[in-house]
């Protein structure tokens, strides 16, 4: 058994369906992301191979979590070329994430949710083209206690509800990146 750790600044994980068609969530693809994988393993000298089976924790608990949603798959065409084409499955995102089952066994299962504060959206249907926008939490005014979310599209900046962020169809299928901050 060998170990190794790895800093991440942040997780790739997959953009999926069920096989009846329902839309992962971002907590089935950490699953996804976490569950262990078995490995084939060629020796480079002697060509011998053994399979392993390879597992991923979290063994500190971070600050904040930025996941990147993999929208683009890399196919290739008959003659060869490759292409990417863009996955648009519905992510729905929550205001909230518990990332406890994730941790190692050895370590304290960390108590706190990690709250949405802000979300990137592609607009498009390749990767070689589109237009970016984002969702960000912010107070708007010192007195609020409420927090407001603010859609950014270029110069235009509006006012939008956290269900516009999370509920809305248009923003599921082009969610793009989405960061989390422990409270």
């Amino acid at each position: 058994s060998r170990s190794k750790e790895e800093l991440y600044r942040h997780l790739s994980i997959d953009v999926g369906e069920d096989d009846d068609g329902e839309s992962w969530g971002v907590e089935r693809s950490l699953e996804h992301f976490f569950q262990a994988e078995d490995r084939e393993l060629n020796c480079e000298k002697c060509e011998d191979g053994t399979s392993a089976t390879q597992t991923m924790e979290i063994i500190s608990r971070p600050k904040a979590i930025l996941l990147h949603f993999k929208r683009f798959i890399v196919t290739q065409r008959d003659n060869g070329e490759m292409v990417l084409r863009k996955n648009k499955a519905k992510i729905p995102l929550k205001d909230s994430l518990s990332i406890s089952s994730f941790f190692s066994a050895e370590e304290e299962k960390p108590n706190g949710l990690y709250h949405l504060c802000g979300v990137v959206h592609h607009v498009g249907n390749t990767a070689f083209s589109g237009h970016y926008t984002t969702c960000a939490k912010r107070n708007l005014e010192e007195e609020s206690v409420e927090e407001q979310w603010v859609f950014f599209d270029d110069t235009v900046g509006r006012r939008r509800t956290i269900n516009y962020v999370t509920g809305n169809e248009t923003n599921q299928k082009n969610c793009y990146m989405a960061l989390y901050e422990l409270k």
